[in-house]
Parts: structure tokens; sequence; C-alpha cells
């Protein structure tokens, strides 16, 4: 990363990436897709509008499968070629054969296997938090701590009572990571989170990731 920044002059290339929540999420969930995903409409609609054309690291992440705006799984293989295509590609393009990978005909593979599950709204709630986490990322005056939000609902629970715990949606989460009675040293081992459980603390305390982070 320093030797990027110093080829482009920029300093800020840190807060591109999702290094920044290494010490909140399972860094499972903050995994790169082995190959590049894109939505095609967003493709078309940016190029049909002279827009810049560019891979969102939203798109990248192993847990994003589908694009929020147009619903619609994200592609991985390339319709003229059936190639995968590689991580660092020209946007829009495919690195194998070089065709327009944007695309106008609807419509694509929805997404029925979240439907099917019943749980399309949450997934989509999650996938706006993490839109938000990326977007203030730059923004950041230090790394965020899996602390921080230890603490923070520690204020918000350490005055419920035992039916309060219980009609928070999310009680299971809660007793689960000890975050109702937490260790009372800051150096206590806190296990990081899931993108869920952190979408459900914005949710139940109708919160946005700027106000627990900024």
């Amino acid at each position: 990363m320093t030797a990027i920044e110093q080829l482009t002059s920029r300093q800020d290339l840190y807060s591109l990436t999702l290094m920044s929540w290494l010490k909140v999420f399972d860094s499972a969930e903050l995994l790169l897709k082995p190959s590049c995903a894109w939505c095609p409409y967003c493709y078309q609609a940016w190029r049909e509008q002279g827009q810049v054309i560019y891979i969102p690291l939203l798109w990248l992440i192993e847990y994003v499968k589908f694009c929020p705006q147009h619903q619609i799984s994200l592609e991985n293989t390339c319709p003229s070629c059936n190639q995968k295509m590689l991580n660092f590609c020209q946007p829009g393009y495919c690195s194998h054969c070089g065709e327009w990978l944007g695309q106008t005909k609807y419509p694509l593979k929805l997404t029925t296997y979240f439907r099917s599950m019943g749980c399309l709204s949450t997934y989509q709630r999650n996938i706006s938090y993490l839109q938000e986490l990326i977007a203030i990322t730059p923004y950041l005056s230090k790394q965020p701590q899996i602390k921080d939000v230890y603490s923070y609902l520690h204020e918000r629970c350490v005055h419920l009572d035992e039916q309060g715990l219980k009609d928070l949606s999310f009680s299971f989460w809660m007793s689960s990571h000890l975050i109702a009675k937490p260790q009372s040293s800051d150096t206590a081992y806190k296990p990081r989170i899931s993108l869920h459980f952190l979408s459900e603390v914005f949710r139940c305390f109708n919160i946005t990731p700027r106000q627990l982070f900024l």
C-alpha cells in the first residue's frame, strides 16, 4: 500500500479497503471474492450517462451477492467467453476477451435465493449498513476498535432489567457476546462481531454507523 501511495501521490488509499475494520469484524466477512464481480446494469447506466466506469469495493466483498440498486445477482463470468474475471482488470471489460460487460436486457438472475429464504430485507439492510461503513472510512480519525461497540452497548444496556434485555430482538447475540455484563478491564478479550450483529445494533437502537464511529 505504501508503494502505491508513493506512485500515485495519494495518502488516502488505505481508506479504499476494509483494513480499517479488521479489529471490529470477523475477518472472514471482509474477504475479497476470488474473482471480480459486477452489475452489468450499473456498467451500462454509467456508460450511457458518461460517468466514470469503476469497480466499487462493495462488489468485491465476499458477503455481497447482489447489486443493491438493481436487485440482481452480481455476475462473475463473461457472457461472451464464459471466463471468470481477474480481480485486477479494466472496469467494464472482460479481462480475457475484452468484450463490454454492460447489459440492458432484463432480467438476469434475480435474488431468488434470499427471497425464498425469507431474509431478503435483512440482507438488504446489512448491505446498506456496509455501504455506509465504507463511505465513512475516509473520515475516521482513528482505526475503529471492537471495544467501541462494546462500550456503546454497555452504556445502553446497563440499566435494562432481564426482561428489557429479552425484549431486544437480538438478545441471543447480546448474551453470546457477553455485552450485557462486560468485563471491566478494557484489555479483556472481546470477540469480533459479524456484520449482521452490528446491523442489529444499528436497527434496535436506531443509530447509524456515523453516529457510532465518527
